[in-house]
């Protein structure tokens, strides 16, 4: 479940981003870029640096 949590935080997030943030189509496309491009670093990191496993 924790390996899920900062993903739907993310979503979380960009939801209430293009909700409440930018009105235009370039706005929405880049916060989402930004948004996709960080969950890619985020499952990088924990590919190259996986979480102990008890």
């Amino acid at each position: 479940m924790l390996y899920w949590l900062p993903r739907v935080c993310a979503l979380l997030v960009a939801a209430i981003l293009i909700g409440f943030g930018p009105h235009t189509a370039a706005g929405v496309a880049h916060t989402l870029l930004v948004i996709i491009l960080g969950l890619g670093l985020l499952s990088l990191t924990l590919h190259v640096f996986p979480p102990e496993r008890h």
